[in-house]
């Protein structure tokens, strides 16, 4: 959970690092690395002939060209890496090393991927408990994603699945305890409507394709993210938020039901409609375990939370996330959205239709007042700390550092469960979902 300021700050300085890829892929095309990264490279420069460039994945696992994983069950770690070449076509290879000594790789097997660039680099226990698949997301100039999941067996790389995919989750969902799962959300069908998801599980052995589910036939036009979870009875789930048109979002809920062996919907008891009840308007409002009990929080935007002054009602919206696990519908934290930042400030529930929020005089910022907007309880800015003449003057705590800006709180009037030390523990910053 990204609560902690310093939390925070790792979190803003991974995503800030993604966009620079390219710059980096550069770097690398010269082996400039040290200790056993170079000695990777090296190995695989020698078996080529030449020098490659290391591709960087977006997401996953591993957020580097390099894996380390028993891939073949063996007990011994073999390596694997990302890369391309001038020499052969334009797409990813992927390549897997076994140790022969200190230091010291020597390439095994090398397979071209489907694309030039890799969405997400990971690995997991799908066919047995010893060895380890490798799961790789290519993506294409136009967008589409390519899922294939490897198999390396000290002789051979081979392919066990490939999918066309546009998002993937893996996890326990059958309960197995010694395998886990894939859930795949497939490219919509365009005459149906709806998100399919496929769950593949290991049976006998084998890694294959036991389900395939539709959920909201002529609601959802595509699946926008998926997210496991623990339940209050310990029992994993599956959180998948949709779309619904082009602009808002909504979200379903899916539990696995050992009786069946298949995935269902699961409707918690008092909902009536899910959509309506998880409806918001925000591309990066996506569920997400806000307060770091193992469970996935949904949130939906909600109209009685307070007033919003113009023109903070066009960046911030008051929203309500619920995990809906219990037979009472869950915990619920209430709070204000940054759309503009991509993150949460709760507030006490004792806010919940009592606040007014406007904008700060020096609109750097936003101001948490009483419904009539005559006291001020605190003030919320993103400012340049190096610039003198924005910080002004006043008790202020850094929250986060957010680029080369800070967010930054003060109290102005105390409120009974909002201080500084409650502001910095429940701001959540949700790029890292």
């Amino acid at each position: 959970m990204w609560k902690k300021s310093t939390a925070l700050l790792l979190a803003v300085s991974l995503l800030a690092g993604c966009s620079a890829v390219g710059d980096v892929e550069t770097l690398l095309r010269a082996p400039q690395l040290s200790g056993e990264s170079a000695a990777l490279q090296k190995a695989l420069n020698s078996f080529l002939g030449s020098s490659a460039t290391l591709k960087f994945p977006a997401s996953g696992d591993f957020l580097s060209p390099f894996a380390f994983g028993d891939w073949d069950g063996d007990g011994i770690d073999e390596a694997a890496i990302l890369y391309t070449t001038d020499t052969t076509s334009s797409n990813v290879w992927l390549a897997v090393l076994e140790p022969t000594g200190e230091n010291s790789w020597r390439v095994s097997r090398a397979v071209e991927g489907l694309t030039g660039e890799v969405q997400s680099f990971s690995a997991a226990h799908l066919k047995d408990t010893t060895s380890q698949q490798l799961l790789a997301g290519y993506i294409s100039p136009q967008g589409d994603q390519y899922l294939v999941v490897y198999q390396y067996d000290g002789d051979t790389l081979s392919t066990v699945i490939s999918k066309s995919y546009t998002d993937m989750i893996v996890a326990d969902f059958t309960g197995k305890g010694d395998t886990q799962d894939l859930v795949l959300a497939l490219p919509p069908d365009t005459e149906l409507g709806g998100v399919t998801l496929q769950l593949l599980t290991a049976n006998d052995g084998e890694f294959r394709s036991t389900q395939t589910l539709n959920l909201g036939e002529g609601v959802y036009s595509s699946c926008a993210a998926l997210h496991a979870g623990v339940g209050s009875d310990d029992g994993m789930y599956l959180v998948m938020d949709a779309w619904t048109g082009t602009s808002s979002l909504v979200s379903d809920i899916i539990l696995y039901d050992p009786e069946t062996g298949f995935l269902q919907p699961y409707r918690p008891s008092g909902m009536s409609d899910i959509q309506r009840s998880t409806l918001r308007y925000h591309a990066d409002l996506r569920s997400f375990d806000i307060d770091g009990n193992g469970t996935v929080d949904i949130p939906a935007e909600i109209d009685d939370g307070g007033t919003l002054q113009t023109p903070m009602d066009k960046r911030l919206s008051f929203v309500l996330w619920k995990d809906y696990t219990t037979p009472t519908g869950g915990n619920s934290r209430f709070g204000l959205y940054d759309s503009e930042y991509n993150l949460f400030m709760q507030l006490p529930e004792s806010m919940h239709g009592s606040v007014l929020v406007h904008s700060n005089q020096s609109g750097t910022g936003w101001l948490i007042c009483n419904a009539e907007g005559t006291t001020v309880y605190c003030e919320m800015r993103v400012v340049d700390p190096a610039d003198n003449a924005a910080t002004g003057t006043g008790n202020y705590l850094r929250i986060a550092n957010i680029g080369s800006q800070q967010l930054q709180a003060r109290i102005v009037t105390p409120y009974y469960g909002l201080s500084l030390d409650s502001i910095s523990q429940n701001t959540v910053l949700l790029g890292s979902n």
